[in-house]
């Protein structure tokens, strides 16, 4: 498996930002260039000999050729450290790193492994040849090559693992999608022969209630797996706009429960931070996991917004709904892909408004009412300028 995913530049910037790792590093590495360079070999050999004496590692060496070829390709990584600037080749060779760890199957563990063997190796040589009074300025500049690196490596490593996963769940839909197209027709049209009195009507329905949700569910993973691969595109988003849009595809659902809906936004906080559809397909299936619950004696369903305190700079959302409080049971899976409460449940509602809620800096729980209903309870980043002054 050959995987082709682009470096995201702007992401491993952020990181070297955020560790600090700044030019006059980079430089100080430049100074004792010589020094190190001259170790590359002996590098390259020691780590081989230090994978060779783990079984589970051995085995990916024992072919020579491969031996021979990974020797070179850390030797060449190890000349990249020192080379004085974190340009895109040094990006870029790092990522497809972390890539290639996934095409051939090589244990994230391994891998942390091999960077604590280079932190170790590196301090062990700039004890003995880089003067003590620079010593700990070049120690402390080599965590942050390292850290980064790690980090770089571990990000190409999730983010590569997590598209084969996902890859497989939308192939399984895809494949899954049309033969249960086929199956809903054929037995429409079988119900339709069928006298409305018969047994046989109400085993075909049975079946069609089935398929129905079948096809809900491969609809809903879909969108569980563009969700999870998908980057947030992060602006100010009208929290009133995206609420009316879930609440347009979800009309339906709304007239036919006959719900008495009430809505009660913060008109001193109109706007939240994050992506925009990201947070529409959140309230969607949020408005329609409470639209479904809620009492059919008194279906009520209320949305209601405030800031969460005076310092805070999220804006809490409670989504309120007169249904039968979930279980203790049922509330310590209920965010869990696949797990559902309702008979024609997909399992994948909750999970997908959670995933959204996190992926945007948010949270979000429930919060059970007994003898009232259920609360959803989701915060959100409020908008910049609508934070200015909070959190000081």
């Amino acid at each position: 498996m050959k995987l082709d995913m682009p470096v995201p530049l702007e992401r491993l910037l952020w990181f070297q930002e955020k560790l600090g790792l700044a030019e006059h590093d980079l430089k100080l590495f430049s100074i004792y260039r010589d020094i190190f360079l001259g170790e590359k070999e002996d590098f390259a050999n020691k780590l081989c000999r230090h994978f060779l004496e783990i079984p589970e590692t051995r085995v990916i060496l024992e072919n020579e050729r491969r031996r021979d070829h990974l020797k070179k390709v850390w030797t060449q990584w190890f000349e990249l450290l020192f080379q004085g600037r974190f340009d895109e080749a040094v990006y870029t060779c790092i990522w497809r790193s972390g890539l290639r760890h996934v095409e051939i199957n090589i244990d994230k563990r391994f891998i942390n492994l091999a960077y604590a063997f280079v932190r170790q190796y590196c301090q062990d040589i700039a004890r003995s040849e880089i003067p003590v009074e620079q010593q700990e300025s070049f120690l402390t500049a080599m965590d942050k090559i390292v850290d980064f690196c790690v980090l770089v490596e571990t990000h190409a490593y999730v983010s590569a693992t997590a598209r084969c996963d996902m890859e497989v769940v939308k192939g399984i839909s895809h494949q899954v999608r049309n033969p249960l197209t086929v199956i809903g027709g054929n037995i429409l049209r079988l119900q339709r022969d069928i006298n409305p009195e018969s047994p046989m009507h109400k085993t075909y329905e049975m079946i069609l209630l089935e398929n129905r949700r079948l096809e809900a569910m491969v609809r809903d993973a879909s969108v569980y797996s563009d969700m999870f691969q998908k980057e947030p595109v992060f602006s100010n988003v009208s929290l009133e706009g995206v609420i009316a849009d879930a609440l347009i595809s979800l009309r339906d659902n709304l007239d036919r429960k006959k719900i008495h809906l009430e809505i009660h936004l913060d008109p001193e906080h109109p706007m939240v931070q994050g992506d925009s559809k990201d947070l529409e397909t959140m309230f969607y299936y949020l408005l329609q996991n409470s639209i479904e619950a809620a009492d059919p004696g008194n279906p009520h369903v209320r949305i209601s917004s405030r800031a969460v305190d005076e310092e805070s700079p999220l804006l809490q959302i409670e989504i309120f709904n007169t249904g039968i409080p979930p279980s203790p049971q049922d509330m310590a899976d209920i965010f869990v892909p696949f797990y559902s409460s309702k008979p024609y449940g997909t399992g994948f509602g909750l999970s997908i408004a959670q995933l959204a809620a996190r992926k945007n800096l948010g949270d979000l729980s429930l919060e059970p009412m007994p003898g009232e209903g259920t609360t959803c309870i989701v915060q959100l980043p409020l908008a910049a300028h609508d934070r200015s002054g909070k959190g000081r």
